[in-house]
């Protein structure tokens, strides 16, 4: 008998099987998971995770082994999701926005696969419950690295309904979203422990990356293999190359000067601290060090009376200029929301568009549509934070970064949303780095990030073992 208030009976007939053909790299990852209860896609942002995993659904549900299926994804991605099964099938999808689904969707129709954001799975606790025990369904975590931390709200309220699921699957392309501690929770969803095993402690002393061997990674590699697939785009596409572009420009000169006030200010409280105060508070550092990076990106994001304009600024205007000169459109990062809203206007002359975590989602849907669509529109600037993930902005072949955090994800989500298929000109990546400051370390640290992370999940077997952010690097960063 089924919980009152769902609607179990196929009211209409739905045709198993896709409307767009796969790629023989997709056919892999669909067979993958067809094959496999529980399994995770870690193929690289860009490859077509999307399609692999509705094609699987569409088996699935055709071999009647599950009923349906319940996409749980950020929030941003809702309508993606609803308009990639669409484009890809014939299975009817209804997206639960998370404006109210106990109120709104008491009683929902037929569906072959709901689309939830994370926060839903909180805010809906009873009602997914209902709607996971009412059919056999397939729990599906699109940017699953979002419940890398066991302790977080999101992770403890997915893990509640997790063993409801008759088949669970993961999909991200940066599944080491920082640190290798990152997989156990992901994999603990997966498999309740049996990969990675079920003491989250254990786990995170086990593989502490500042005391990792390449031989650890090696064999955390192999552990996560039997579950996992993971192809990368130049294995298995045939896109135009991703150049990057570096370059250095000189700080403005009370921009320079506010920059060194505060770097002195820091060296002091780094010189009171001993070695292991700073590693056992790495984090708050690093939130202090960000400080250095607003600075150097624009002084005014804290420092209200600052009026010259900044470098980066003087070097974006000569970017953009002749990125739009050559008629192609161009993708502006930056972490900062503020700096979102005053590159949107010094833009406005050239057609300009923003994605913020203050822009509505349907909103954000629909510039993506005009930058992919309308020449009107030459530039996005956008924050990785908000629009890192799921989306394609293909129309361009330029991505920009004013600056950057410490934060792995946001960099290699974020510049792949112009290089990924559909793109049809060579990708140029845009750093611009602030000579003689953090810029420079943060470069150093995502660099290192990224040797282990593709270690792990198996890009490469070669690593750069050196630690960091001691407090001799530390002291020597800020002198």
């Amino acid at each position: 008998m089924f919980p009152i208030g769902f609607c179990t009976m196929k009211t209409k007939t739905v045709i198993y099987k896709p409307k767009t053909n796969p790629l023989p790299h997709q056919l892999e990852a669909t067979q993958f998971l067809v094959k496999n209860n529980e399994a995770a896609v870690f193929d690289e942002q860009g490859v077509g995770k999307t399609k692999e995993v509705i094609d699987a659904i569409i088996t699935i549900l055709k071999e009647e082994t599950a009923d349906a299926a319940l996409v749980i994804c950020p929030k941003s991605l809702l309508y993606n999701w609803e308009d990639e099964i669409k484009k890809h099938s014939y299975l009817v999808p209804i997206t639960i926005d998370g404006s109210g689904m106990g109120k709104k969707y008491r009683f929902l129709s037929f569906a072959n696969i709901y689309i939830l954001n994370y926060e839903g799975v909180k805010a809906e606790e009873e009602i997914v419950n209902l709607l996971l025990k009412s059919q056999k369904f397939i729990v599906v975590l699109d940017e699953a690295q979002r419940i890398k931390n066991p302790e977080s709200q999101t992770f403890k309220s997915i893990d509640k309904i997790k063993n409801l699921a008759v088949r669970r699957f993961i999909l991200t392309g940066t599944p080491v979203a920082n640190k290798p501690e990152d997989l156990w929770a992901q994999f603990y969803f997966l498999d309740n422990g049996k990969t990675l095993g079920n003491n989250y402690s254990l786990f995170k002393r086990e593989y502490n990356q500042d005391n990792l061997s390449k031989s650890k990674l090696l064999e955390l590699q192999t552990t996560i293999r039997s579950k996992s697939i993971r192809r990368l785009k130049d294995d298995v596409l045939e896109l135009p190359d991703k150049v990057f572009k570096t370059v250095y420009v000189d700080l403005a000169s009370k921009q320079k000067q506010i920059y060194l006030k505060l770097k002195k200010e820091l060296l002091i409280e780094v010189l009171k601290t001993d070695e292991q105060t700073i590693i056992d508070e790495s984090k708050n550092i690093l939130k202090k060090l960000l400080r250095l990076v607003q600075i150097a990106s624009n002084p005014s994001l804290i420092v209200l009376d600052y009026k010259e304009t900044p470098s980066k600024f003087k070097k974006l205007d000569e970017l953009v200029k002749e990125i739009v000169k050559n008629k192609e459109k161009v993708i502006i990062w930056t972490s900062f929301v503020e700096n979102v809203k005053l590159l949107k206007n010094r833009y406005k002359g050239f057609g300009s568009l923003a994605i913020s975590g203050e822009t509505e989602i349907r909103v954000r849907h629909t510039f993506v549509n005009l930058f992919q669509n309308d020449e009107n529109y030459k530039v996005m600037i956008a924050n990785p934070a908000a629009a890192r993930e799921g989306i394609t902005l293909t129309a361009a072949n330029n991505a920009i970064y004013v600056d950057r955090t410490f934060n792995l994800v946001d960099y290699l989500q974020s510049q792949d949303r112009i290089h990924r298929i559909s793109q049809r000109k060579e990708s140029t990546i845009i750093k611009l780095i602030a000579n003689d400051t953090i810029d420079l370390f943060v470069e150093d640290n995502l660099s290192k990030k990224q040797d282990v992370a593709r270690v792990i999940q198996g890009d490469t077997n070669e690593i750069d073992e050196s630690n960091y952010l001691t407090k001799s690097e530390l002291v020597q960063l800020l002198k």
